[in-house]
């Protein structure tokens, strides 16, 4: 009886958030600061150490909202003037209500300048998910002995693979996430977590004087879920100030603040205003991304970056 009360509860809660699956993936505002979460490809795209991290808060005021924090580092093995390598580690923890999941994985890509001086690379990522599902966090069984802590958890392999190009102007990156789509079939039968494919891409325009405007894209889609897709301009000043403006479509209008601070660090704050239907009950997300550089701890000014960051 314990066991067939636990089932219908779960059943009814992967039913209640099939709507929301995608935040198993997460939607980033600072997609441009965080290429490396996304594709496997960027890894060492960056000549020295790179370290980011970075927290969202979704759907601020609503009870359980999902939130999300992450840490990245890469940098590279070796390179010539035609090949490079990049490795890099990432780390994310993901909670939405008792929905909760942290994954780790290492990376790597190889790097092969063209002949008109992009360079495209090819990446992939090794590591492990946990997901876990802690029915404590439910209001429908607080109050219910009969169940006790009910937490369940499944850990499988995370594997993400795709492509990044860049040159001093563009980029481009293409990525499937959770290619191996573990099963979670002590949840309900035949159900999967979601792989994401993961488009994204930008250039640089440079306007009179020290002025630079960087449109940009971003789009994921999981199967079964509607396609998410951003797009986005900011207007930079002398590569260190940077204010931009978004819409992620039927979702939220989003507005973004960069700053560069000490030659070798660079802060990102985005605030969206949400336009769903969810602006009933709350009307705003935050995401804060910080991310430090070694390759300008000795610079006399920002290191000149590509049109992504």
């Amino acid at each position: 009886m314990k066991q067939l009360l636990k089932t219908s509860l779960v059943a009814i809660l992967v039913l209640a958030t099939s709507s929301v699956q995608a935040q198993m993936n997460p939607v980033r505002s600072n997609y441009l600061l965080t290429s490396f979460m996304d594709h496997p490809g960027a890894a060492g795209n960056k000549q020295c150490l790179d370290l980011r991290l970075g927290h969202r808060n979704q759907w601020v005021g609503l009870p359980n909202a999902p939130t999300n924090s992450f840490l990245s580092l890469s940098g590279r093995l070796g390179e010539s003037v035609r090949a490079t390598q990049g490795i890099g580690v990432r780390v994310e923890t993901d909670q939405a209500g008792a929905w909760g999941t942290t994954s780790a994985s290492l990376a790597y890509s190889h790097k092969i300048k063209l002949s008109l001086g992009g360079w495209l690379s090819g990446g992939f990522s090794l590591g492990l998910s946990q997901y876990s599902l802690n029915l404590n966090n439910l209001d429908i069984t607080a109050t219910d002995p009969a169940l006790g802590d009910q937490t369940t958890q499944f850990v499988f392999p995370l594997v993400d693979a795709g492509f990044w190009y860049q040159d001093k102007r563009s980029f481009g990156g293409i990525s499937l996430l959770n290619v191996t789509a573990g099963k979670l079939s002590a949840i309900a039968p035949e159900s999967t977590t979601a792989r994401t494919l993961v488009i994204t891409g930008g250039t640089s325009i440079e306007l009179d004087g020290r002025y630079t405007f960087r449109p940009s894209t971003n789009i994921r889609y999981s199967p079964g879920l509607p396609a998410s897709f951003e797009l986005s301009g900011a207007m930079v000043y002398d590569d260190m100030v940077s204010v931009g403006l978004g819409y992620r479509n039927q979702s939220a209008l989003i507005a973004s603040f960069q700053l560069a601070v000490f030659n070798y660090m660079r802060i990102g704050y985005s605030y969206d205003f949400n336009i769903s239907n969810i602006n009933i009950v709350t009307r705003s997300s935050h995401e804060v991304v910080v991310t430090f550089s070694a390759c300008d701890m000795k610079a006399t000014k920002v290191h000149q970056c590509p049109a992504y960051d």
